[in-house]
């Protein structure tokens, strides 16, 4: 199954006017002076921060790949890193839901639509769970925020443990019984989904997957530092790493808005003057981070996209021809 073309055309369109309005409003603010910063923050940070970035898309597919082979299915690393990519293409979606695209080539694998959006749930999850850790070590600095983190955490785990209960699936099909029809359709695929999910969070797999996320997500955090450093503020990689965290946090809980934009920035803005950066040079950090974590990553998943568009999608459906 491929996007159909008003998708495609939909989200280009979407993404190209965030982009344009999200560094417009960006440079209306001080926007000499922002410039400035980011000329000071110098060519090699900068790299470091995109090469910071590629390290957490890379740890992040090697953690989706676990996740498949878990389940039992093996699908070809590259083709597999191309679906996995393509979903960036359409991170600019409240929610991000429109990452759920990878579902589509994944059914054409032969991965069911209950098990691929579990892996996409539960990998939603653990991003969530890494962003409040990070968060957490924000603490040192701002004891103030410790109820945002408490609260943030009691209900990710009571999340995971409702998940990880057999009972809830085998509930979700008894309440489905009792309903009937689509309702009880819907309750019962449900309680598939949830299942895969709980085959994916056994106890003895989560801890490795969970540092796995903390590693990849703590490297973002690390690039907050690097671009405070390049202009001469030392926040402390974990102060830094803390920001980064509560700044995504922040925009995950507008689910309304695509990607987060607007609260993210807003919150990292914030945080990052709060620390003791002037405000253009707090912008420019936010600004840069973000262009090199959510902007860079749907340039890639754009490329991504349009190779399982081009190559990947016409080649199974030729095979399957042949077959």
């Amino acid at each position: 199954m491929r996007v159909p073309a008003k998708w495609r055309r939909s989200a280009a369109s979407v993404t190209a006017v965030a982009l344009a309005a999200y560094i417009g409003l960006a440079l209306s603010v001080q926007g000499g002076r922002i410039i400035e910063a980011v000329g000071h923050i110098g060519l090699l940070p900068l790299m470091l921060v995109f090469a910071l970035s590629l390290f957490n898309y890379g740890l992040r597919f090697w953690r989706w790949q676990l996740y498949l082979g878990w389940r039992g299915f093996d699908i070809p690393v590259v083709r597999s890193l191309l679906m996995y990519l393509s979903g960036f293409a359409l991170t600019v979606s409240p929610g991000k839901a429109g990452e759920a695209v990878r579902c589509l080539y994944l059914n054409e694998e032969g991965v069911p639509y209950k098990a691929s959006f579990a892996l996409l749930f539960v990998e939603r999850l653990m991003d969530l769970f890494a962003i409040v850790i990070l968060s957490a070590l924000l603490l040192t600095v701002r004891a103030d925020l410790v109820w945002v983190i408490v609260c943030a955490m009691a209900l990710l785990l009571l999340a995971l443990l409702v998940i990880t209960r057999k009972e809830t699936p085998d509930f979700l099909v008894l309440v489905g019984s009792r309903f009937g029809g689509r309702i009880g359709g819907l309750l019962e695929w449900l309680a598939d989904t949830l299942e895969h999910s709980r085959q994916l969070l056994a106890w003895k797999r989560l801890s490795a997957v969970l540092l796995m996320s903390v590693i990849s997500w703590g490297a973002e955090g690390y690039g907050v530092w690097l671009l405070a450093s390049a202009l001469g503020h030392d926040l402390g990689l974990g102060v830094a790493a803390g920001i980064y965290g509560l700044s995504i946090l922040a925009g995950a809980a507008a689910i309304f808005l695509p990607a987060g934009l607007g609260g993210t920035e807003a919150a990292m803005t914030g945080l990052l003057t709060a620390a003791g950066l002037p405000v253009a040079e707090a912008i420019a950090v936010t600004l840069v981070c973000r262009l090199a974590t959510l902007w860079f990553a749907v340039a890639i998943g754009v490329g991504a996209l349009a190779a399982v568009e081009l190559v990947v999608a016409p080649e199974r459906k030729q095979v399957t021809l042949n077959g």
